[in-house]
């Protein structure tokens, strides 16, 4: 059996459907929650992003590192530093996750 994903438009559905509004307010409201959260890890002066009962976004810096060419096992290449988004689970949902 395929495994569905779940999309934004589904989560305006469901959030039109039981906050009852219309379909257009509430895929603009799960877009700005998106842009706000995006917003906030990049922004300087926060770099986190933390959602009571969910879980918290995090901005981390990942250091250059000498890596292997994957064509060409026996050669180095260089990992340029970069940054990353880390997701850590809050108790609430890592325990609805464990009941399932």
């Amino acid at each position: 059996m395929e495994k569905k994903v779940i999309t934004k438009e589904d989560l305006a559905e469901q959030l039109a459907k039981e906050g009852r509004m219309q379909k257009g307010e509430a895929l603009k409201a799960v877009e700005l929650i998106f842009v706000n959260i995006a917003k906030g890890l990049v922004d300087p002066e926060y770099h986190n992003v933390k959602i009571a009962g969910f879980g918290a976004f995090t901005l981390v810096d990942r250091p250059a590192r000498t890596g292997v060419n994957p064509s060409d096992p026996n050669k180095k290449i260089q990992i340029p530093a970069s940054k990353a988004v880390k997701f850590k689970p809050s108790k609430t949902l890592k325990d609805l996750v464990n009941t399932k």
